[in-house]
């Protein structure tokens, strides 16, 4: 009768081996809400149109000899191959159908530094986002050292 009856409580509970494997479960990121109107993640910039951008940005660096050394090594790095070591748009890469911009035109040094910046930030027709390339700091230096494009020769 023991053996009976601790047979029918074992049949009874059997499921109990799955109970942990059939609960609801929520897994990591399982569920994705959308982030709060105007929020921004840690560590990541405000989202601007170009537009806005050349509206409300302005360059927070100083425009010394420290800050136009450095945007020059950084020109030279990520943009010289395209616009070449003028800025000309004579850069080893470019081709005549899709040549770069002159960077030491009106049309481009009149552009206010938050316009250059989303330009280097989001790209501009074949000119690829620098975003993921350079930080928010080595954009502002780039821009102070493309303003000096041009100058030595008067323009």
């Amino acid at each position: 009768m023991l053996l009976a009856g601790l047979t029918a409580q074992v049949l009874w509970a059997w499921p109990w081996s799955r109970d942990m494997v059939m609960q609801i479960i929520l897994h990591t990121q399982q569920q994705v809400f959308a982030p709060p109107e105007g929020s921004v993640a840690v560590g990541r910039e405000v989202q601007l149109t170009r537009e806005e951008a050349a509206r409300q940005l302005r360059n927070p660096l100083p425009a010394d000899a420290a800050t136009l050394e450095e945007g020059k090594q950084l020109y030279v790095t990520y943009c010289l191959v395209c616009h070449g070591p003028e800025g000309r748009g004579n850069g080893p890469v470019a081709s005549g159908a899709m040549a770069p911009a002159d960077l030491t035109t009106e049309r481009v040094q009149s552009q206010s530094d938050g316009g250059l910046y989303s330009t280097i930030r989001h790209g501009l027709g074949m000119m690829p986002a620098y975003y993921d390339r350079l930080t928010p700091r080595e954009r502002w230096l780039v821009i102070h050292y493309v303003r000096t494009l041009g100058r030595e020769e008067g323009q």
